[in-house]
């Protein structure tokens, strides 16, 4: 018992005392988890999702030629291909 001063190891507090303890060390986890689930949340939230497309394959390729992004031959090329399966 020397050392302890008559309270059995606990420092005078009883349980009381390893509670006290393990407080900051939970508040710390559920600060982290709050953490980490409000930025997985917010990536979700980031991502884009590309609209279906009401143009049809012909006029995205006009579209694309019009604005520079397509030589000639690359038009022609992709237009004869559309053509020759049906779209």
């Amino acid at each position: 018992m020397m050392g302890f001063h008559g309270f059995g190891g606990m420092g005078g507090w009883g349980l009381l005392g390893g509670v006290l303890v393990l407080l900051p060390a939970i508040a710390l986890l559920a600060v982290l988890a709050g953490l980490a689930i409000w930025l997985w949340r917010r990536s979700d939230s980031k991502l884009v999702k590309a609209p279906l497309s009401q143009q049809s394959p012909q006029e995205i390729l006009k579209m694309r030629y019009a604005r520079g992004e397509l030589s000639r031959e690359e038009f022609q090329s992709a237009m004869q291909d559309l053509d020759q399966f049906g779209q």
